[in-house]
């Protein structure tokens, strides 16, 4: 989970704030009203959080330290409802499970596609994602054959080294690597073929061997391959062979007051900008994903 934690500033910041702290007089702390109390949530003055802590930058550890995307929008949401947060694991496949049972008063990353299949509501949305591809400059990728690499371009030009974007038509005789049994990888090999796509052990893998050269074009989810790139200098984000999945809080069907609540807040922490910067800080500046709405994803909340 290599780069995962930059904490060196931000401890700076605090120390110095601290330090400025001990010499004025102490403000009066002020402290929202909840807004949830039981049954809408399990614990009173908490909001329990599933998020899968196996998929940064959704979310992760780090000697032991929780961070992610998924993190730090629940803890804006938590906040904007006068709540403290828990985060509990919660696996996709045990969404449902997780809500059904009170393990957990919302889960995030759900589908908005899947929610009714999942036994779920979708209370907002707050991100976007699905395949997409990355590949690296000329000059970035060691021996890579990509600079004369023959895919058609509207101006000729490589693809590889030109704004052009990639899509599954224009990959030609590029060399595609992708986490083994991912989505990314299951939706290629059925597209182009079985044996088309070079199969890794992880994403990370397949971007080191972009990195090298051995491969042309890494596919992955869009927030983690970008996530990961920031880590390969010269390596973008190059297209999407399908259009992206809007990613939701999820609430428990029966639980509408949790989510009419819920939905209200991911609503003022989209109009304030907060899910911005949360989506800047962990995949920089990867550009706006085409939706299956039809819509360019803003990482805002809407109303299913």
């Amino acid at each position: 989970m290599r780069g995962f934690m930059r904490f060196t500033t931000a401890i700076v910041l605090v120390l110095a704030l601290a330090a400025m702290a001990a010499c004025t007089p102490a403000a009066q702390e002020t402290v929202m009203e909840p807004k949830l109390a039981p049954p809408a949530i399990a614990t009173a003055g908490v909001l329990v959080a599933g998020v899968d802590f196996e998929v940064p930058p959704y979310a992760g550890k780090d000697d032991g330290r929780k961070a992610g995307m998924d993190i730090d929008v629940a803890a804006a949401l938590a906040e904007q409802l006068g709540l403290s947060l828990e985060t509990v694991q919660v696996a996709p496949s045990e969404a449902a499970t997780a809500l059904a049972d009170g393990t957990a008063d919302v889960v995030f990353s759900m589908p908005l596609d899947e929610a009714s299949v999942l036994g779920a509501t979708i209370a907002g949305t707050y991100a976007a994602s699905g395949p997409a591809f990355f590949v690296a400059s000329s000059e970035a990728a060691s021996g890579s054959p990509a600079a004369s690499a023959s895919v058609e371009a509207s101006d000729g030009a490589d693809p590889v080294d030109s704004p052009e974007l990639l899509t599954m038509g224009s990959l030609g005789s590029l060399r595609v690597g992708a986490q083994q049994d991912s989505a990314s990888f299951w939706l290629l090999e059925y597209e182009l073929g079985e044996g088309a796509v070079e199969a890794y052990p992880t994403v990370r893998a397949a971007f080191d061997a972009l990195a090298v050269g051995q491969v042309d074009v890494v596919a992955s989810d869009a927030l983690v391959g970008a996530y990961i790139a920031r880590d390969f200098a010269g390596v973008r984000f190059a297209g999407q062979p399908t259009l992206a999945t809007l990613l939701g809080v999820g609430a428990a069907v029966e639980n509408t007051e949790l989510a009419d609540v819920v939905r209200v807040a991911l609503d003022k922490l989209a109009a304030d900008g907060v899910l911005d910067a949360i989506r800047v800080k962990w995949v920089g500046e990867l550009p706006e994903l085409e939706t299956i709405e039809g819509a360019l994803s803003i990482d805002a909340s809407t109303t299913p």
